[in-house]
């Protein structure tokens, strides 16, 4: 019978992979789907203790192996993209309709926002050492702010028009993506290079190697040879299968579904996609390492801690997990 149910499940997911599928997406709001939804994570101490953010516009502060969690703000509307800045403990939420606002990460309140121009913006990047925070909308318009210098607006280069930072060093490099390409520009020296590659910047290591998605592959980028060295996807899809006594079972369709993100420390990378797994890829070789199914959930989120030896990870169910690396 488990067999049959295996069998069926499987002819199933290879139906609908098939089939051409069209998607709209409008500017409506998600709590409707679930108001509980973790939408970003991001830690507030080296390890342990993490903001999480969620649709309906509610930021808690969790702790590993605590199951209360304390609500830190309550915004009228969704947030899709955290930032903690530790120095002034302060909160950046980019949302649907308020911008990107600025919250006291002790008390709640609201203490002022960062406008979009008449659209939204869901992703945000920040280096805490230069002060600076960077996002795009919609549109096509990026936004870098200076929030040691009374938030200005950095004014950059007119060929970074229509490219989307996703990534700020410490050195003052900022990554941009977009119209295929990878530019890094540096916003001190003014220098600027175009990378032998292409795809959305995922992360970028201390040696300004690049994490890449694109689909169902991920790439990891060499900046000393200026290239791409591997390509690699998930090689199947872990499908959690229900049985007795709440006991779970794991089954393995050979199917690649799309990588969503991804993450680089030392030695290894880690990604996340549609099949609600994460993956740990050896840095050097891209060889499959492990491969961790605690998420029955689709992933949305996924965090490192500042020594890079806990990784945290959410889901569109409003569960987390901590993995100690």
């Amino acid at each position: 019978m488990k067999f049959y149910k295996i069998t069926v499940l499987i002819l199933t997911v290879l139906f609908f992979t098939n089939c051409e599928q069209k998607i709209t997406i409008k500017k409506n709001k998600f709590t409707s789907i679930n108001p509980v939804t973790y939408t970003d994570v991001l830690y507030k101490s080296n390890r342990d203790t993490v903001f999480v953010s969620t649709y309906s516009g509610k930021i808690y502060e969790l702790i590993n192996n605590k199951e209360n969690r304390k609500q830190i703000a309550s915004l009228d509307d969704e947030i899709y993209s955290l930032v903690y800045n530790a120095q002034s403990d302060e909160l950046y939420a980019a949302t649907l309709n308020s911008g990107v606002v600025i919250i006291n990460a002790s008390t709640g309140a609201v203490t002022g926002t960062l406008p979009i121009q008449q659209t939204w913006a869901s992703q945000l990047c920040y280096n805490e050492q230069s002060g600076l925070l960077g996002t795009f909308d919609y549109k096509g318009n990026h936004y870098i702010w200076d929030l040691k210098n009374d938030y200005k607006l950095l004014e950059t280069p007119t060929e970074l028009q229509q490219m989307r930072p996703k990534y700020i060093a410490d050195n003052g490099d900022i990554y941009f993506d977009g119209k295929s390409k990878i530019i890094r520009w540096n916003y001190k020296t003014n220098d600027m290079a175009s990378l032998n590659s292409s795809g959305h910047i995922a992360d970028v290591d201390a040696e300004k190697n690049v994490v890449l998605i694109g689909g169902k592959e991920f790439a990891f980028y060499n900046a000393e040879v200026d290239s791409v060295l591997y390509k690699e996807k998930h090689p199947d899809w872990p499908i959690h299968i229900s049985g007795k006594d709440r006991k779970d079972s794991i089954v393995n369709v050979p199917l690649s579904l799309e990588v969503l993100s991804g993450l680089a420390s030392p030695k290894f990378i880690y990604t996340y996609g549609l099949d609600k797994s994460i993956r740990k890829w050896n840095k050097s070789s891209g060889s499959l390492a492990a491969t961790y199914t605690k998420h029955k959930g689709s992933i949305s989120g996924m965090t490192m801690n500042s020594d890079q030896n806990q990784l945290v990870t959410i889901d569109l169910l409003g569960n987390i997990q901590f993995w100690d690396l």
